[in-house]
């Protein structure tokens, strides 16, 4: 009798710790949130590259879903940490205004976060000219996104650059989809937050041409290119990303 109980407890033992060498890690996720006026396929010219679960934020979709008062950067960081159940174990990586959403996300959970052509102070964004609730009702009105708009943007900052096509197909969103998503989005830059961003991301990438956000006033990681370098120059990007993400 005391021959079996042996028998088994070391079976019983084997048995758990062939099951605790076995069982794998589960992946590290990678979040990705595109910018203002963008789709998820923002990213897919860097993604291919970057190991990890992927997920990929779809702002037209998911900010219909967000409603009631006081809409800000942080009441939608919140619905995304509800609904993909953020941890501090993620990473999320974000470009221009899906940084500074991510930015938000790590204020609440401690994720690690990837800033791309993007911000933690909202007065390094291209400032606007008057008051934002006046930028809001143009916008519903179509007064700011609009062809005419447009042809000037590109002639300013895009007119032979590899970029023009990209900047070109996000404010064609800009001017085409629902304009209340677009304040939305406005919303989510300038409205005051709910509680104040205090911790940094772990990486930021930034080229020197980009004319929507200004130069991040501390480290960062310069690439070529201008405000969509991920597209024209992914591989300088992707490369910082996996850098920081061996680490």
């Amino acid at each position: 009798m005391l021959k079996l109980y042996f028998l088994l407890t070391v079976l019983l033992a084997g048995e758990a710790f062939a099951t605790g060498i076995e069982k794998p890690l589960p992946p590290m996720r990678v979040i990705y949130i595109p910018g203002f006026g963008e789709e998820p396929s923002m990213f897919d010219k860097i993604h291919p590259h970057i190991a990890g679960e992927k997920i990929f934020v779809d702002n037209w979709k998911l900010l219909a879903d967000v409603t009631g008062e006081g809409f800000s950067a942080t009441v939608y960081a919140q619905y995304l940490v509800a609904l993909f159940h953020i941890t501090n174990a993620d990473v999320v990586i974000g470009h221009s205004l899906g940084g500074w959403v991510a930015i938000n996300i790590k204020q609440l959970t401690g994720c690690r976060v990837v800033q791309i052509g993007s911000w933690t102070d909202v007065r390094r964004v291209m400032p606007l000219p008057i008051n934002p609730k006046i930028i809001y009702a143009f916008t519903r009105s179509g007064l700011v996104f609009n062809k005419l708009t447009q042809m000037m943007m590109v002639k300013l900052h895009y007119k032979n650059q590899p970029s023009k096509p990209v900047f070109e197909e996000v404010f064609s969103n800009l001017r085409t989809r629902s304009k209340e998503l677009v304040v939305k989005q406005l919303k989510l830059i300038f409205n005051p937050l709910h509680l104040p961003v205090t911790v940094s991301p772990e990486l930021r990438i930034h080229a020197k041409a980009d004319h929507i956000v200004a130069y991040p006033r501390t480290d960062f990681v310069e690439v070529p290119g201008d405000h969509f370098t991920l597209v024209t120059h992914p591989q300088p990007v992707y490369n910082a990303i996996n850098d920081l993400l061996q680490l």
